[in-house]
């Protein structure tokens, strides 16, 4: 009778456990690396107290990335960061090189922190090359690392004001075309480090076609570089506009309208016989809970002239906490492809119903989610319960170089541990990243059996070393 009892009970239990629907079945030598998986999770579970927060790897902490599971998350092959902005998709440590060369920083006053190059006209008087503070002792490694991040210092400000910060600080390598070619093409390499064989890049626009186009073509000679030494690698570009307060919904619109000329003048001609749009689609960005609502737009976006340019739409939506902020909505009207952040999306179960229905993705930025403060324990973010929906997601880096030690893999590190992710969630999350992807059926179809190679691979080389 005990053993009738106890599974007449677990099967009972079961009934309530949900499972994610679009989980993908497991191969043999799968299922023998999911059993390692669950192994070494629980070794990573083991080094957090009920002090640290939980699946989150610091800035500075060796422990966590000499982890079996660190180094799982470093080798998986990802598919691709659907939600990269331009400037910031570098991991840190490659950035560091580049600003070691070229960089002058002040370490005084009310400038403190904040980067120059050589010729900047701002230049302060006591600016020193960041070699000669490190090569002097000024200045140590740790010290610029911690001026140049998000960190858990940086609530006592404001985590938005501390990220602006961040973004006044570079700003100056911004305007110099060569430099920021560097680091576009040492983020794209980074990116390949990483296992990310596609970015889709916010790229912030202005008014003027002329400055665009010159910004756009350098960015596209950065990536095929890179794409010479890994032919299966892809960049794609999404116009991204401000809405913010100081900022009028004409001139944000002009913007994008930009976007829809230059996006005629410039493609993915690395292949010439098989040329692809460079840029596809159109975004409007900035802090939720202080810039114009989403709605403001919709005349434009949902406009003839949007609707015919062929480009689509990928809206930052839901990146807030407030019950009055209801752009998943104002999103989901436009027919936004994919919607970037949706944190707040759980306050409407319906809208949750829809998105799962017509298959829109959630772009979830785990990492940059926890560095703003929107979500301080990841295993309470609202992504797992978008993925037992059935709402497809994508897990993406943001603004990568500000938010993590190395972007996508500490997102895939906590999302594995905090949602205590099996081989095939994780499978179908890296899936899904090529899926809901801006690109057309070819390139889809040609990527996807590029990654399903590097996954077989990947399969192989972790199930060796359990041998």
């Amino acid at each position: 009778m005990e053993k009738d009892f106890k599974e007449k009970y677990e099967r009972i239990k079961n009934t309530f456990i949900p499972d994610i629907p679009y989980s993908e079945e497991l191969s043999e030598g799968e299922k023998k690396l999911d059993d390692k998986l669950t192994r070494i999770k629980k070794e990573a579970d083991a080094l957090y107290t009920v002090n640290d927060p939980y699946g989150i790897v610091e800035w500075y902490d060796e422990e966590d990335i000499h982890t079996e599971l660190y180094q799982f998350c470093y080798a998986l092959p990802k598919g691709g960061d659907l939600h990269a902005h331009d400037n910031t998709m570098i991991s840190y440590d490659r950035f560091e090189q580049i600003i070691k060369e070229y960089a002058y920083i002040s370490l005084n006053g009310d400038t403190k922190g904040m980067l120059y190059t050589k010729f900047s006209s701002d230049l302060p008087e006591d600016a020193i090359s960041i070699n000669e503070a490190l090569g002097k002792g000024i200045l140590s490694q740790k010290e610029l690392g911690q001026m140049l991040v998000m960190n858990d210092g940086t609530e006592e400000n404001g985590y938005w004001a501390r990220l602006e910060q961040l973004f006044s600080a570079t700003g100056d390598f911004y305007n110099d075309v060569s430099i920021m070619e560097k680091i576009w093409e040492e983020g794209f390499r980074s990116c390949v480090e990483r296992g990310v064989m596609l970015v889709e890049v916010r790229d912030w626009g202005v008014e003027d076609d002329v400055l665009n186009m010159i910004r756009i073509r350098t960015l596209r000679e950065a990536y095929y570089r890179v794409k010479k030494e890994h032919p299966d690698f892809l960049v794609r570009l999404i116009g991204c506009s401000g809405k913010d307060e100081g900022t009028t919904v004409e001139s944000s619109c002009e913007v994008l309208r930009s976007y829809i000329r230059v996006s005629k003048l410039v493609k993915d001609d690395f292949d010439p016989d098989n040329a692809e749009d460079f840029i596809i689609g159109l975004d409007l960005a900035n802090e939720e809970d202080v810039s114009k609502p989403l709605g403001d737009f919709a005349e434009f976006l949902m406009s003839d002239e949007v609707r015919d340019s062929g480009l689509k739409l990928y809206l930052h939506c839901g990146e807030s906490l407030r019950r009055d902020n209801n752009s998943v909505v104002d999103a989901y009207i436009m027919k936004t492809r994919r919607a970037g952040h949706a944190l707040n999306m759980y306050r409407f179960p319906q809208l949750m119903k829809e998105y799962a229905g017509k298959h829109i993705a959630v772009e979830v930025c785990l990492m940059s989610n926890y560095r703003l403060g929107y979500v301080r324990d990841l295993r309470l973010h609202p992504g797992l319960q978008y993925m037992i929906s059935g709402i497809p997601i994508v897990l993406c880096s943001d603004d990568g170089l500000f938010m993590a030690r190395a972007p996508m893999v500490d997102d895939f590190y906590s999302a594995i541990l905090c949602w205590d992710l099996n081989l095939g969630d994780i499978k179908a999350l890296c899936r899904n990243s090529i899926i809901y992807s801006g690109l057309s059926e070819t390139e889809r179809n040609r990527l996807m059996k590029a990654w399903e190679n590097c996954w077989d691979e990947f399969i192989r080389e972790q199930n060796k070393k359990l041998n």
